[in-house]
């Protein structure tokens, strides 16, 4: 099932980074408007296909969603096996990253973690195939196209998915809300997982037993939780930190 990401941003980055995945460009109104500059180069040098549509057409394509006047058509998302994101990860230049998120539901959470896990140096993300967040437009949207950018692994089980990672010499760190060691003090100099709970119910018991480290971001009296999407960021940038300092 193909899918179209919308927005003139979204278009420019997935355009820039996974140009190879778009099948066409499609437009209401005249790629030569000034708005849709970077993607009439990008086009260009990328030799993409472009058809004009009206709006409503483009209404329907982008589901309703805000589209700017623009969205390009996308082939399925290639998601990746685990020991595939484990490959990849394997490959990267000093200690690995791979974030693992145990349940988050919200398509604009998985979007920002995505954009997250881009920007900060993050190899692969796992997610669940069910009762969780999967690539879709909205995602896309959120990311501004990083999604294309950071490959993502689909697994039935994560739990068992983060003990063969353990078993092949991972180290599991999960965030937790309380009673645990403040983020600060784990010390990176490993391959990490990530393990990031639910918007809601935060880990499963059967998740978080798997995790080697618990720890939290301890926070202003009176404040309970964050956004998993900003806790994520915020974990992803103190290993970044840690590492470069």
């Amino acid at each position: 099932m193909t899918m179209y990401v919308y927005g003139v941003h979204p278009v420019e980055e997935l355009l820039a980074r996974a140009s190879n995945r778009v099948e066409e460009v499609v437009v209401a109104g005249d790629l030569t408007d000034h708005q849709f500059a970077t993607i009439a180069e990008r086009v260009d040098r990328t030799n993409t296909p472009t058809r004009t549509v009206g709006y409503e057409e483009l209404d329907r394509l982008a589901e309703g969603g805000n589209h700017q006047r623009i969205a390009a058509k996308v082939s399925d998302y290639p998601y990746l096996t685990l020991d595939e994101a484990r490959a990849v990860a394997d490959r990267s230049d000093g200690h690995g990253l791979i974030v693992a998120l145990a349940g988050v539901q919200d398509p604009h959470n998985l979007g920002a973690i995505l954009r997250s896990a881009g920007a900060l140096g993050a190899d692969a993300v796992v997610i669940p195939k069910h009762r969780a967040a999967q690539m879709t437009p909205a995602v896309a949207r959120a990311s501004a196209g990083v999604a294309f950018q950071v490959p993502i692994a689909r697994v039935t089980n994560l739990a068992k998915a983060l003990r063969k990672l353990k078993d092949g010499g991972w180290w599991t760190v999960g965030t937790v809300a309380d009673d645990a060691q403040p983020l600060w003090q784990i010390d990176w100099q490993m391959d990490a997982v990530v393990v990031m709970g639910g918007e809601h119910k935060g880990m499963r018991p059967g998740v978080e037993k798997v995790c080697d480290f618990r720890v939290e971001i301890p926070m202003a009296k009176g404040v309970e939780s964050l956004n998993v999407s900003v806790a994520c960021g915020i974990a992803l940038y103190d290993r970044l930190r840690s590492l470069k300092g």
